[in-house]
């Protein structure tokens, strides 16, 4: 990864663990190379540096005892938000503890997930579009961790051109033709509407929808489809890919699905869209790990592009863009 672009995205929000999985009130996380512990009760949650100060062990293995962090090794507890240290227990009550602390991050909860940033947040904290509100039914599902880069992932996940032949088993026979579209742009948001025919709807609750996908990223890689149904229903996918190594080369895939209240009443289950979309997002796997090069490139010359492509043309070049803000403004 260019330097530029790691510090670039050390001060951008990542998801690092679904709330889901504070087994305990403790979950492990990684960022750009970081190892990070995640703990908290849901509400309040800390995110550290992922060793313990005094012996190096993963404080991922630890659990939370009255709102503090226990490392499982010999129990020192690390406060939540500050990170500091409050209990020494092999040490006489009497006895000063030592100076010790983790270091802390900035951290947020939305949509199930905790996130953070490894230094000052510079862009405001990503959102999904304004008609996905309190109204709908989310779940984050189980993440998965691939050989690939953050571009190249968020490029699959927005290729309509790909559907016939990579997901043929779950969204059966699909138009090989993609119709021209335009994109619209604001800031370092994207979208595009398109329509979609039966494809990307479980087979149950397929006539319920009026064939029409709109996309929307923002920048670097939080995507997301709502599906629109004629009687009013929507239903939502989206991607989160977090860089989890220093290098970029290999990423944890953090997603999520959602239907508002039309689309429940009409009988679609949040179980089954999370079903149906882990199936598609598996289909994908042999696909973005064994691509060369394993990261989407910026130079638009060393790849052939055709009209299907135009999004992912726009995106690195919105992407090379961000990058150039960000070196002016460092």
């Amino acid at each position: 990864m260019d330097p530029v672009e790691y510090e670039m995205l050390r001060h951008m929000w990542f998801p690092v663990a679904r709330l889901a999985d504070l087994r305990d009130g403790v979950a492990g996380g990684a960022l750009l190379g970081e190892d990070l512990v995640v703990y908290g009760d849901g509400h309040d949650v800390t995110v550290a540096e992922g060793f313990c100060p005094h012996r190096g062990v993963a404080l991922r293995l630890g659990r939370t005892r009255d709102g503090a962090l226990e490392c499982p090794y010999h129990g020192w507890l690390f406060a939540g938000g500050s990170g500091r240290c409050t209990r020494v227990p092999s040490l006489p009550a009497d006895q000063d503890r030592p100076r010790a602390a983790l270091r802390t991050f900035p951290a947020r909860t939305a949509y199930g997930l905790v996130w953070t940033c490894l230094a000052e947040p510079r862009h405001p904290f990503p959102a999904l579009p304004a008609e996905v509100d309190e109204t709908w039914q989310l779940a984050a599902g189980e993440p998965y961790t691939l050989n690939c880069g953050m571009r190249q992932l968020t490029e699959n996940f927005r290729d309509k051109a790909h559907f016939p032949f990579v997901h043929a088993d779950t969204m059966g026979e699909v138009s090989k033709v993609v119709d021209p579209y335009r994109i619209s742009r604001d800031g370092w948001q994207l979208g595009w509407s398109a329509p979609l025919g039966s494809e990307g709807v479980p087979a149950d609750f397929a006539a319920e929808f009026d064939h029409r996908l709109d996309y929307h990223i923002t920048l670097p890689m939080f995507a997301s489809i709502r599906v629109r149904s004629p009687s009013g229903g929507r239903r939502l996918v989206a991607q989160l890919a977090v860089p989890v190594s220093a290098d970029g080369m290999r990423v944890r895939q953090f997603w999520l699905v959602g239907i508002d209240p039309v689309t429940a009443a009409g009988g679609a289950g949040i179980t089954d869209v999370l079903a149906f979309e882990q199936q598609v997002f598996e289909e994908d796997h042999p696909i973005v790990e064994n691509q060369r090069p394993a990261e989407a490139p910026l130079d638009l010359h060393s790849q052939v592009h055709t009209a299907a492509d135009r999004f992912s043309l726009t995106y690195r070049q919105v992407y090379r863009e961000l990058l150039e803000s960000f070196k002016e403004h460092s």
